[in-house]
Order: C-alpha cells, then sequence, then structure tokens
C-alpha cells in the first residue's frame, strides 16, 4: 500500500485547530502576533531608546530590560512556530493544537510579565507569570521537532530530508537554549546550593562563583537561541521560496546552502553547550594586533559563514532570477536577510578584527561611542529586526494573496525602510556616533517606514479576512510554491 495517498489533508490556515474555538485559526493568530509584536516594540522606546541602551559591549545586561525584551522575541519565535506548521505542512491535529494554545499562552504571558519582572529575586509575581509563558514556549519548540519528525515518518511527499533535517536540528538547538535559560534563571532566584547537587557541580567544572557559571549560561542561551532562531528562518524560506520545484545550479547552491546551515547549527550548539558548563570558551580567530588583541570570535565564525552565509546562499538561488521583480515580498525578505549578513558578520567581522581601536567596551577606546552604538545595531537591528521581517514577508506572500498590489505595495515599502534603517545605523556607527546625528536620524525614518510596511500588513490582513467571510475562501498555497494557484498575468501585477 501506498501510505503516501492515506496521510490526511493539509489544513488550512482558516481551519481552527481547536474545534471549540472556530475563531481561532492560524491565520488570525498569525496576524495577532504580529501586532503584538507591533505594541511591544513601540513600548520598547518607553523602556529604552533603542539607540542608547547599551553603554558599552561589556557592560552588565540590565534585568528589566533583558526581560521586556523577551516580551518581544517570544513572540517572534511564536511566529515562527506557526508559519513553520504552514510551510513544512506539519498535519498532525494534536501538534497544531498544543502550538496554536502554546503561542498564545507563551506570547500573552511573557509580555505581560515582562512589563514588570524588574529583579531577581524580588518581582515573584512577574517573574513566575512570564516562566509560565517560558513553559510554553519549551511546549512549542518540543512539539515542532516532533511534528517535523512525524511528518518524515510519515513519508509525506512534501517532506525533503536535508531542508527538514536542517529543520529538526534548529528546533533541537532553540530547546536546548531555552534549557540554559532555566537553568540560569533558577540559580539566580534560588542560588547554586538548591539542590546541593548545582554547587558540587559548580565546583567540579571549575567556575570561581555562580556568577561566572550563571554567566555563562545566560551567554550561550542567548547566543544559541539567535543561532537557532536564523537557521529555522533560513530553511522556512528555501521551503516557501520553492526549494522543492527549483532545478539545476538553483537547486545545487540551494542544497550546499542548507547544508552549510545544518552543519553550522550543529557546531555551534555543540559550542555553545561546552560554553555553558565549563569555564571553555570559544576562541578568537585571525588573532592580529597588539598582544593579538584583533580577532574574531571563532563562534562567530561558524556561526556567520555557516549559518548566515548560507542562508544568504539559499536566498539568492531561490529569488535571482526573471520574476525577482514581480515578487517584491520575496525580495524583501532576501533583501533583509542580506542586511542582515551585511550587519552582523561583514560589518561585524570589521570590528572585531579592529579591536584595537574599537575597544569591545573598553571606555578608553578610541572607537569606544562607535562601538557601543554596534552593540544596539548588531543585536536589535541584525539580530531581531531584520529577521523578524523575514518573517512577516513569508507571512504576507502567503496570506496577502488579492489582485491587487497590495503585497507589491508592503514589499517595496520594507525593502526603503530597510535600507534606510541599514544606511542609518552604519552612519551612526562608523561615521557620526552621536545621538540625534544624522545617522541617528536616517536609522529613525527607516525605523518609521518599516513600521508603515507592518501596519499595512495587519491592515490587509484584516480587510483580507473580512472579504474571505463574505466571499469563498480562495485557494489555500503550497508553501513550496506560493504562487501555484496564481495565473501568471495575476503574479505580475503583484
Amino acid at each position: 500500500m501506498d501510505t503516501v495517498k492515506t496521510l490526511p489533508e493539509i489544513p488550512d490556515v482558516d481551519a481552527p485547530p481547536i474545534k471549540r474555538a472556530p475563531w481561532l485559526t492560524h491565520r488570525r493568530l498569525m496576524f495577532f502576533v504580529i501586532g503584538w509584536l507591533v505594541l511591544f516594540a513601540v513600548l520598547s522606546v518607553f523602556v529604552s531608546n533603542p539607540f542608547q541602551s547599551e553603554t558599552s559591549a561589556t557592560a552588565t545586561p540590565d534585568y528589566a530590560r533583558v526581560m521586556f525584551l523577551h516580551g518581544l522575541l517570544i513572540g517572534m519565535v511564536g511566529l515562527l512556530a506557526l508559519l513553520a506548521c504552514q510551510v513544512m505542512r506539519l498535519r498532525s491535529t494534536h501538534i497544531r493544537i498544543w502550538i496554536t494554545g502554546g503561542v498564545v499562552v507563551a506570547t500573552i504571558l511573557a509580555a505581560v510579565g515582562g512589563i514588570w519582572d524588574r529583579s531577581i529575586p524580588g518581582s515573584e509575581v512577574p517573574m513566575w507569570t512570564q516562566i509560565f509563558g517560558f513553559f510554553a514556549l519549551d511546549e512549542i519548540l518540543l512539539l515542532l521537532l516532533l511534528g517535523i519528525i512525524g511528518e518524515w515518518h510519515a513519508r509525506s511527499q512534501a517532506v525533503h530530508p536535508l531542508p527538514y533535517l536542517a529543520a529538526a536540528l534548529a528546533a533541537a538547538s532553540m530547546f536546548i537554549a531555552a534549557i540554559m535559560g532555566h537553568l540560569a534563571g533558577w540559580i539566580m532566584e534560588f542560588g547554586p546550593n538548591f539542590p546541593p547537587a548545582i554547587g558540587n557541580y559548580l565546583k567540579f567544572a571549575g567556575f570561581a562563583s555562580s556568577d561566572d557559571f550563571t554567566g555563562a549560561l545566560v551567554g550561550s542561551h542567548s547566543h544559541e537561541m539567535a543561532v537557532a532562531v536564523m537557521a529555522m528562518i533560513a530553511i522556512l524560506l528555501a521551503l516557501q521560496f520553492g526549494y522543492s520545484a527549483s532545478k539545476g545550479v538553483s537547486r545545487a547552491l540551494a542544497t550546499i546552502g542548507v547544508a552549510m546551515i545544518a552543519a553550522g547549527t550543529v557546531v555551534v550548539t555543540a559550542m555553545y553547550v561546552t560554553a555553558a558548563f565549563t569555564t571553555w570558551s570559544p576562541p578568537a580567530w585571525f588573532i592580529s594586533g597588539p598582544a593579538g588583541v584583533n580577532g574574531i570570535a571563532s563562534d562567530d565564525v561558524i556561526s556567520g559563514i555557516l549559518v548566515m552565509g548560507g542562508g544568504l546562499l539559499v536566498a539568492g538561488a531561490l529569488v535571482v532570477g526573471r520574476w525577482l521583480l514581480r515578487r517584491p515580498t520575496r525580495l524583501a525578505a532576501a533583501w533583509a536577510w542580506l542586511l542582515s549578513f551585511a550587519t552582523v558578520v561583514v560589518a561585524g567581522y570589521a570590528i572585531e578584527m579592529n579591536t584595537a581601536y574599537f575597544g569591545a567596551g573598553d571606555p578608553k577606546a578610541a572607537g569606544a561611542a562607535n562601538d557601543a552604538v554596534f552593540t544596539w545595531l548588531h543585536q536589535d537591528i541584525g539580530l531581531f529586526l531584520f529577521p523578524a521581517i523575514v518573517l512577516v514577508m513569508l507571512v504576507v506572500e502567503r496570506l496577502i494573496t488579492t489582485r491587487k498590489r497590495r503585497p507589491g505595495m508592503i514589499g517595496w515599502t520594507t525593502i526603503v525602510g530597510t535600507t534606510l534603517v541599514f544606511a542609518g545605523g552604519l552612519v551612526y556607527v562608523f561615521v557620526s556616533p552621536v545621538a540625534y546625528g544624522p545617522g541617528y536620524i536616517i536609522a529613525t525614518v527607516g525605523l518609521v517606514v518599516v513600521g508603515i510596511a507592518i501596519l499595512a500588513t495587519l491592515w490587509w490582513g484584516v480587510i483580507g479576512a473580512i472579504e474571505r467571510a463574505k466571499h469563498v475562501s480562495p485557494p489555500v498555497l503550497g508553501p513550496m510554491e506560493p504562487a501555484e494557484h496564481v495565473k501568471e498575468k495575476e503574479l505580475v501585477n503583484v
């Protein structure tokens, strides 16, 4: 018997996973999460000016700001999981139900708790509110991994071994990173001797204090989560942009890119787990300068070249072509990934190879002010905003499917906004690191334009939902070729 033919149909984004909540469809939940992210992004301006939130690269992180930021980032991971259910064609009803419920719980509780979680120990009620949200995130990541494995074992025609393997590795890495974050929070709340086994291990591993151990855990947690999230985003981009339909050179380059992502995910996960539980830290490569002060951290090399570089190769292989300008949402997604690579990898390596000038947190260094601004640029923009834009563009391409030019307008506006943010950021870092100077202003204008594009996404998403409620729903777009049901002449108009 051909087991492929006995598989259930791919669930519609407008079909509610939870039958008792018919209004809670994946489509509506995706737009809700995007709106929630916009709301928290606006609130973050009142918590800390995003251009001045870091005083230096080595400054002790502000606990309250970090926990507030978790409310934003967990929503981003929730959107990633919802999109993965569609793009990777996860058919299990139970997987979809629990991921849907988990996204609601994680997004709301982690964000609401993060508003008042100011200290540890101390802010017990908001802290435990966030913790329940974090547990929901664990459930999302674990079920996402099980859903991917389930599709693999079901012999689904949609499964392509290499991308699904890379996605499974990314989901597992995110789960491991979350566990490290839990352990760090436990020690900060209850101390290193509850239970005594933690304190015994701390001494056995050679940590001088519990602060050193929690510092290693937090650092590895944040770095690994960021890399794993970007790995999963790159895989979703590959699958939605037609990995299965690609041929020839395009398919070969995309396959190499996906293989790089998978390999990079494995290597950086091993590095960060080792760095979290031992006193070992990733050594610097390409050392130069006085006393060997210049050099690129080896984990940055692996994640930058293999994971982000692999994603860049995938995007280039599957987006470049004669339809490039006629698919502005795809171009916007690929462009955002390129700008993320340019910010984190190209500019980041330039900073690290000139540590003698920029100082890496040394306030006496000649470029200390530049380095402090870059701390904001590479984190908030390169690792958070640009990858989030990629996700939003994938949502736009899948869910805002009309004959009018709405997706095209959103795509081109996003391209303009991200370009301004990137250009302004470079001016701010390398030319004039002065608050309210030219770079600051250009980047601010870019952020406003990006905000307009995201608000347009929400507006047309709601309008589209109203139109679907009045008329017959349009065909559901498959994740491998989102325009497969759209006539070529309609695609041109987009």
